[in-house]
């Protein structure tokens, strides 16, 4: 058989620098789009950035504004610093070996007031003397090495059944053996009751202890509002500085020789890519949250146990968009709503089958968690309980092992580990 040469035409998507450019600036967040358009404006010559002025800024320019002041729309998610507090209070109180001692133990306390089992630099009874010295200027049980010696720190000295109940009796309490508690401690069961009472009022964390430079701002990039007996969203992009092509360079770019013509013209042929790609991801974002608008209005009010079945496939369709830009889309950006800050990606949930109602995942984890906050401790509910709950309370039939699952996933122990006495 002779070869036979044949031409083919085919199509193929080619990842060039400015559709790469252009997926990238989908997924950035509002805080990584504006540190991203100061880095273009260093390398190409032709962006010119302007600032938005404090007037200028208009936080809802996408449909209405909102009347809200800038940094309100900072949602802080950082615990208080302690440590320099105790620094300052350790030198107003104590002198000489002393101060050295408890500024010793302050600087080495890890993020919940816990001082390390060794420290290097002092010895074991020097340790326990800088622990009772900050019990002085301290919360209660600052600077213990472990969760016994946080709680004994906290007690009265004459609770000599809490004492007991601390030094022998933990592992038994956290598996709920109340019996071999009672035993133990050689105590009725109301005087065992009333002894984890006085336990519970004391605290495992003493002090929130904060590292450098660890205070966290989360920035909505999407805002929800209700103005008018509606609900309405705005884009939180107006702090964004204005993309502006720099009028020396156009001005100029017809007298250069043709070397610095063909410079100036491929940067001015990636300003207007990025004009371009800035466009289409605002356009894409106001489509994407449309349809969620539209869908989650119940959410919006109510909070996550009305949150519907919205998957990406879903919002993909409805836009005529590739999933992957839609999931792209919804990357690492947030979104304040009237019921709390979100992950926009926690507002898409696939449908639990076997379920009469239109229920998403996320609403029926909430519902699981709900019903265990409501439960008799005493008595707690077992996993097939739940699940008769649910079925005979909301329709929604799911398999025992299932509601093992969620109950797993929100971090809840099993019905035995939840009794209380």
């Amino acid at each position: 058989m002779e070869p036979i040469l044949k031409l083919q035409q085919q199509q193929k998507m080619m990842m060039t620098p400015q559709l790469q450019q252009s997926i990238e600036l989908l997924q950035y967040n509002t805080h990584e789009l504006e540190e991203f358009l100061y880095e273009q404006q260093l390398e190409n010559p032709l962006i010119d950035l302007q600032a938005p002025t404090f007037q200028e800024k208009d936080f809802g320019t996408t449909y209405r504004a909102s009347t809200t002041m800038p940094n309100e729309f900072y949602t802080k998610i950082a615990e208080p610093n302690d440590r320099e507090e105790l620094l300052q209070l350790a030198t107003l109180t104590f002198v000489g070996e002393d101060l050295q001692l408890a500024h010793t133990v302050i600087k080495h306390l890890d993020h919940k007031g816990y001082s390390p089992a060794q420290l290097g630099q002092i010895s074991a009874q020097q340790h326990d003397r800088a622990i009772q010295l900050l019990q002085q200027i301290g919360p209660p049980g600052v600077g213990a090495r472990n969760l016994q010696e946080c709680l004994l720190l906290q007690i009265g000295e004459k609770d000599n059944d809490l004492q007991q109940l601390i030094e022998n009796g933990l592992a038994l309490l956290a598996e709920r053996k109340f019996s071999a508690l009672q035993k133990m401690l050689q105590l009725s069961k109301d005087q065992l009751s009333d002894c984890i009472n006085r336990l519970q009022q004391l605290t495992p964390i003493p002090c929130s202890i904060s590292q450098e430079n660890d205070t966290l701002y989360v920035i909505p990039d999407i805002i929800v509002f209700r103005e008018d007996g509606t609900l309405q969203f705005s884009l939180n992009d107006s702090s964004l500085p204005t993309v502006q092509l720099n009028d020396s360079y156009k001005n100029i770019a017809s007298f250069l020789p043709n070397s610095e013509q063909k410079y100036v013209k491929q940067h001015f042929k990636q300003f207007n890519w990025l004009i371009h790609s800035l466009q289409q991801r605002r356009q894409t974002i106001i489509a994407i949250m449309s349809v969620v608008l539209q869908h989650q209005q119940a959410f919006f009010v109510h909070g996550l146990p009305s949150l519907k079945p919205l998957t990406l496939q879903d919002v993909a369709t409805q836009i005529d968009m590739h999933v992957s830009t839609v999931s792209r889309a919804i990357r690492n950006k947030h979104i304040q709503t009237p019921v709390g800050t979100y992950l926009w990606k926690d507002l898409f949930s696939s449908k639990i089958d076997n379920t009469q109602a239109q229920h998403s995942q996320t609403s029926i984890l909430e519902m699981i968690k709900n019903i265990i906050t409501a439960e008799n401790k005493q008595k707690p509910l077992s996993d097939q309980k739940i699940a008769e709950i649910l079925a005979n309370s909301h329709q929604i039939q799911i398999a025992r092992r299932t509601i093992s699952k969620y109950r797993e996933e929100l971090g809840i122990q099993a019905a035995s580990k939840r009794k209380e006495l």
